[in-house]
């Protein structure tokens, strides 16, 4: 039985005519039961000015207004940059980036008697100026934590991970057509092997076992655990995503390797009915009316006012949310 792990990415945006597996990483995190590795990515070849930041996306084919907006708000609220740099230029945005971009390569770059963490506190606080900061380090005990982040190549962040999860299957929320070409355009452009991997997609899996009426992430965690997380943020997504396979696995009473054994569904749970237009009701709620003879919304109204409240209940026993359905149809039915 292989391991399963999940995994997520937070990645640049692309120019157009530009196809997926050009995509950049900007995060990337994977987790099991046990442990967890994640990693801020620096996709940019120069970064030593906001311009060259802004240049490297372009020759990167990445679009870099859309890139900078979604890069900015993933470090505010990750506590790296301020709240307001959301609401300053590009060239603004490029150019703070740049100084934690460059931060990070001067901590790495000094890191040793101290840690890259007193390093990055140390660089922000004085300015970025080394022979400043090892006075610092020398005189006084740091131990405050850094707003600063440390950031990885994108070789150095795909060879870790690869390392972490080899021979495992790799499980990701719409990946087939998201995180796993991206993947494997990254590794292919730096000639990293990834044949170790088995790649999944959740979304398909969550479509059949799980009758939901949206099948994002965000939304199948909180209509099943009854609160949210901290969503597009790389690790939190990919530990969200393993609770909700794992939740899913508990309910089919199976492995994963049975979970995602993927059955193509029937044609006729694909077809769009005016019965999911009714909050509650999915594919297979859709399916399980029709092999009463419901159809429609007309027919399912008919169909409530020749039977009783228990008649439903017996009917319809395990479906999703069943018995609230049957209160609110019979509600509206009197």
């Amino acid at each position: 039985m292989r391991k399963f792990l999940c995994y997520d990415l937070e990645t640049t945006f692309l120019s157009k005519g530009q196809k997926r597996p050009s995509q950049r990483l900007l995060e990337m995190a994977l987790c099991d039961n046990d442990s967890s590795y994640s990693r801020m990515v620096n996709p940019c070849s120069k970064y030593s000015t906001g311009e060259e930041v802004i240049k490297s996306l372009e020759q990167m084919g990445q679009h870099p207004v859309s890139t900078l907006r979604f890069w900015s708000k993933l470090l505010v609220e990750k506590g790296a940059l301020k709240s307001n740099i959301k609401r300053s230029s590009i060239e603004t945005q490029a150019g703070a980036i740049s100084t934690l971009l460059v931060r990070s390569d001067r901590a790495k770059e000094h890191a040793g008697a101290y840690s890259v963490a007193q390093w990055l506190y140390a660089l922000e606080n004085h300015h970025d100026k080394v022979k400043v900061c090892k006075d610092y380090l020398t005189k006084y005990e740091v131990e405050e934590k850094p707003k600063s982040l440390e950031f990885s190549t994108v070789e150095d962040t795909l060879k870790g991970a690869l390392k972490f999860g080899k021979g495992c299957t790799w499980v990701a929320h719409n990946g087939k057509s998201f995180d796993m070409p991206i993947v494997k355009g990254n590794c292919d452009r730096h000639d990293i092997p990834y044949d170790s991997v088995v790649f999944a997609d959740s979304l398909p899996m969550f479509r059949q076992k799980l009758d939901m009426d949206s099948y994002s992430q965000p939304n199948l965690y909180r209509s099943i655990f009854g609160t949210g997380y901290k969503a597009h943020h790389a690790l939190s997504d990919a530990k969200a995503l393993l609770k909700l396979v794992e939740y899913t696995a508990d309910k089919e009473s199976c492995t994963f390797d049975e979970l995602f054994k993927i059955k193509k569904l029937p044609k006729k749970i694909r077809i769009q009915s005016d019965l999911q237009d009714i909050s509650g009701v999915g594919p297979k709620t859709v399916l399980q009316f029709k092999t009463k003879g419901i159809h429609n919304r007309k027919m399912l109204t008919e169909w409530v006012e020749e039977h009783s409240h228990e008649d439903f209940l017996r009917e319809f026993k395990g479906l999703y949310r069943y018995k609230k359905l049957a209160a609110k149809l019979y509600n509206l039915s009197q």
